[in-house]
Order: structure tokens, then sequence, then C-alpha cells
């Protein structure tokens, strides 16, 4: 038996080529497989593996192997050994014998963009065995270039079946979006607006009596052809509602679209009206301000009746009950905006005038009369034009997309034509003409959409509009 465990050892040591001594009871049989029984003892710096000493060299992982699968993967690398993490589950009793070989040095290099992960699992069965493993332990040498993530478990389980697994998982996350809305809101108050913007304020004189023959090309209207017509819009087919005359129904047409059945020029205790169905109250509902300037009143009362040459028969508003409070002359509404001519060029230079502006000349220079010293009513009213036009045509209120109409009443002969001029900022002007049938119907309709008020009073709702005077309207 001695001889025996002598040759052993002798073939031990040229295998493993290290100092070998026997430990246990030194009854072995290596080639069936058995153990040895009690212990003899090994040299400090050895080990007892197989019943022999063996010099403990290197860095030795004792495992004990039994029936299992073992997993293990690497990529991207370049080794002159295998890479591995053996993870190793062992039930006792179990008596496990290994040998160890030399370490070896491995180096791993992994590329840009490159993740490497090394993942091994052992399952062990409950039995009993004795087996002999080479375990490699090893050196890694690793270099990564960013932007790499290199992940290296290693794992060793000794308690009773268990498997353990290791994962690496790398994440990239990238900064959120924000995007951002902006809402621009422009709001726009009257007289305060840019491009193109409707017409702010309307400035409206009414002469009398004359067909626009006698108008056109008169040498007693030197103002109005030689300097108006030719930077104004102006209608060649312009005409008093058909069979309306006098002038009085023609002054109440243009308020109410109506003449209310009215054939005279009866003063207002005669032909008043009930209706609220008329222009002012229209504007006032929609807070729109309105002023009539009347030429030779005094200011201080309601002008009822004539006085001077002021002719009641051409101011339209002191007709309507809910003006005058039923012929009052101290009614406050009626004071309030039925003013003095005289007080227009003050309101002009401080820019106060109203929305609305109604304009009535006194009769010396309306056209209606011939007065001393000219006796000609063409050229006293084309004087007048001449000295007051140019006060609203140079002021705020007319730079601030105002409009002028000038027109006539009624016609002498017939029903017209008669005249209508436009001035605006947004008139066609430059001596722009048309042949459209227009009636004072057309003037109320206009006077109506531009400031935006509704319903369409009287004939005012089959009228054709004005617009195609203007380059943009209203």
């Amino acid at each position: 038996m001695a001889g025996t465990l002598i040759a052993r050892k002798l073939k031990f040591r040229r295998h493993f080529a290290a100092r070998l001594s026997i430990c246990g009871d030194g009854i072995l049989d290596i080639a069936r497989g058995e153990q040895c029984e009690g212990s003899i003892g090994c040299s400090p710096g050895e080990v007892c593996t197989g019943c022999v000493c063996v010099a403990n060299q290197g860095t030795t992982t004792t495992t004990s192997y039994v029936p299992s699968s073992t997993t293990s993967s690497s990529s991207s690398s370049t080794t002159s050994s295998s890479t591995s993490t053996t993870t190793t589950t062992t039930q006792a009793p179990t008596t496990t014998t290994t040998a160890t070989a030399a370490p070896t040095t491995s180096t791993t290099t992994t590329q840009d963009p490159t993740t490497t992960t090394v993942t091994s699992t052992t399952t062990s069965e409950p039995s009993t065995t004795s087996t002999t493993s080479t375990t490699i332990t090893t050196s890694t040498s690793t270099t990564t270039q960013a932007p790499t993530t290199t992940t290296t478990t290693s794992t060793t389980t000794m308690q009773p079946p268990t498997t353990s697994t290791t994962a690496s998982t790398t994440t990239t996350s990238q900064a959120p979006t924000t995007t951002t809305t902006s809402t621009t809101t422009t709001t726009t108050l009257p007289g305060t607006c840019t491009g193109a913007c409707p017409i702010h304020t309307v400035f409206l004189i009414l002469m009398e009596n004359h067909d626009w023959s006698s108008i056109r090309g008169s040498q007693s209207a030197p103002y109005i052809n030689d300097i108006l017509l030719p930077i104004a819009s102006h209608a060649e087919q312009y005409y008093n509602p058909p069979g309306v005359h006098p002038s009085e129904p023609n002054y109440l047409w243009l308020e109410a679209g109506t003449n209310f059945g009215v054939r005279n020029d009866k003063p207002p205790t005669r032909n008043h009206q009930s209706t609220a169905s008329h222009l002012v109250n229209l504007l006032d509902a929609a807070g729109l301000s309105w002023r009539a300037y009347e030429e030779g009143i005094s200011g201080i009362d309601c002008p009822l009746s004539n006085v001077g040459l002021y002719d009641v028969d051409h101011d339209p508003f002191v007709f309507f009950d809910d003006v005058t409070q039923k012929n009052n002359s101290q009614a406050p509404r009626c004071i309030e905006h039925v003013r003095p001519y005289s007080e227009l060029q003050t309101d002009l230079i401080n820019d106060t005038v109203a929305r609305y502006n109604f304009i009535t000349p006194h009769l010396c220079h309306d056209m209606h009369d011939a007065c001393a010293p000219l006796s000609d009513p063409v050229l006293q009213g084309d004087t007048w034009l001449s000295t007051e036009v140019p006060n609203i045509l140079t002021s705020p209120a007319y730079a601030d997309n105002g409009a002028l109409f000038i027109l006539w009443d009624e016609a002498v002969t017939g029903d017209g034509p008669i005249g209508m001029i436009v001035l605006s900022p947004k008139a066609k002007g430059g001596g722009y003409q048309n042949t459209i049938p227009y009636t004072h119907s057309s003037t109320l309709r206009t006077i109506e959409e531009i400031f935006g008020v509704t319903p369409m009073l009287g004939d005012a709702a089959n009228a054709t509009d004005l617009s195609d005077l203007f380059v943009s309207f209203p």
C-alpha cells in the first residue's frame, strides 16, 4: 500500500509540477473516486486536495462541481485565455478536490460604443459528488473609450441550491424638450388703429336747392370745381328721393330713411314725429357721439322756430319728440346736441368734435337765398365753403380717417341729379367720379355702415351705399 501511494504521489508531481504530501488517512483509490477517511494534515502553505498535500499557488477558488449547466458569454474582446465568472451552489455534505493552474492574464479592449457583460449561472442538483475541476483565476485589464460602459460581475454563492443571475443594464437618457408657445393679443381702440382702419369721424354739410348741372363747371363755383373736385370723389347720378319736395322732407329722410308723409316746410309744432326709429338714437345706443352745428342759433335753448337766417326746416333733429321732449325749448338733449355753428372751429382745434357731425349753413351760405353783397346764391355758398372746409380738412379728426360729405338737399328741376362730393383720406379722390344711381337713402345707409349701427332705417335697407367712392370702406 505504501509503495502504491508513493507511486501516485510521483504521478501528481509530474502532472501538476508541484510538491505533494499525503493527507487524510492515506487510504485512497483515486481511480474509483473514493475519498480518504480521517486526517493527517498538511504543512503550512499547503492544502489537502484528493488526499494529497498540494502547494497553494496563486489565487485558488474552491469550487464543488456537480452536474450543472454553465453559460459564459463574452463580446467584443481579444483574450489570450478565457475570461469567465462562475457562480456555484454547493449542497452539504460535499468534499471538493480542485487542482489550480497557473494564473493567467487577460486583456480586454472595448471599442466605442460597446457594452460588455459577462454573466454565468450554475445550478446544482441535490447530490453528493466528488469532482476534479479547474478554475482559472484571471486578472483583467480593461481599456474603455467614451462613451462606453464595461461591466464585469462575479458572484460566488455557497448555500443550498440557489440560482444567482447577475445582469447589467446601461441606460442613456436625453434631456426633455420644452416647447414654448407665445400668444400675442392686439387690441385696437377707436381712433388709434393703423393700416386699413375704418372711417372714424363723419362730417356732413348740406347745401340747398340746386341741380348738379348748375354747380358742375359753374364760374360761380371756382372753389368746388377747381379745388375740391380734383382732390375728391363725386357722384354724377345722385338724386333726392323720388318726388320728395320741398326741403324739410329731404332732411327728415336723411335722418330716418323716410319723410313720414311730410310734403311741406311746416315747423316742428306741426310736423313733429313721435317715432324713436331714427339715426341719432342708434348712435346713442351704440355709445357714439353726435352733434348738429346750426349756423345762426344761440345755443341757449332748443331752436324750434326760424330765427334770423336760421331755418328750422333745415334742422331735422328738432322734429323728433325724443330730442325735444315734444317741442320743449329747454329740452336738455336738444340743447346738448344742437349747437351753434360758431363752436365748430374750437371743437376742431381741440379735437373734441363728435363722431357724427351734421352741419347746416344759414340761408345766405347754403345757396338758398341771394344775399348782398354777392347776390349770387352759388357764389355765396362756394365762398363759404372755401373758408370753412379747409378748417375741417386740416383738423386732427379728419386726418384720423375722417370723411366729409358735401351734398344738396333737392333738385330744382325734378329730382336731380344733385351734387354729392366726398373727401377723405380713405376716398379714391383724384377727381374720381361714377354714374351709379344714389339717393339720400344711400347716404343714410353709408353712415349706418360706417358706424356699424342697425337696423337699416326706412329706405336705407334698399339702397346702394357710397362705398364705390372710397378706396377702403368703411
